[in-house]
């Protein structure tokens, strides 16, 4: 009897193993259109525009302010040659990224002079598990101590 058992669940674990491959493969097969069709989206989607930075740090543009809108109390009319230009940066934050990964992409753009300083920082304000995810726009002219606020305190876009 127990040779009977034996037979039974040596065929069961079998069957089960084929049913489990057998779904797998029916699986695959009805999302293969959609597999396939993954490279032209992200072509797609690179060509207008969207998210075309894929976890890298660049910059995004400038944001140009003039002296006479900065200086609200004072004489609209004065002749303004004062203008100040901020270069912002996109830096993409992966959920689970390492904090030596991070600091590589703010020092890549200027924001940081060397990974242990982004690493010391962070250590400093106990900052490194509250590290937010996602794509955040910071400003050329940001203090190693605002974008660890940026990136601990608000939600990437």
């Amino acid at each position: 009897m127990s040779k009977f058992k034996d037979i039974i669940y040596d065929i069961s674990d079998v069957i089960v193993a084929f049913c489990i491959v057998v779904v797998a493969g029916f699986v695959i097969w009805g999302s293969i259109g959609h597999i396939m069709d993954y490279p032209s989206m992200v072509t797609a989607s690179a060509q207008e525009g969207k998210n075309s930075n894929f976890g890298l740090a660049v910059p995004v543009g400038s944001n140009s302010t003039s002296g006479s809108a900065v200086n609200e109390g004072k004489d609209q009319t004065a002749d303004s040659t004062d203008d100040t230009s901020v270069d912002t940066y996109a830096v993409y934050i992966n959920p689970g990224e390492s904090t030596t990964s991070i600091a590589q992409k703010f020092v890549t753009v200027g924001l940081f002079d060397s990974v242990e300083q982004f690493n010391s920082l962070l250590a400093q304000e106990n900052a490194a598990s509250k590290i937010k995810t996602g794509n955040f726009i910071i400003p050329s002219d940001s203090t190693p101590e605002e974008v660890i606020i940026q990136i601990t305190t608000t939600t990437g876009q």
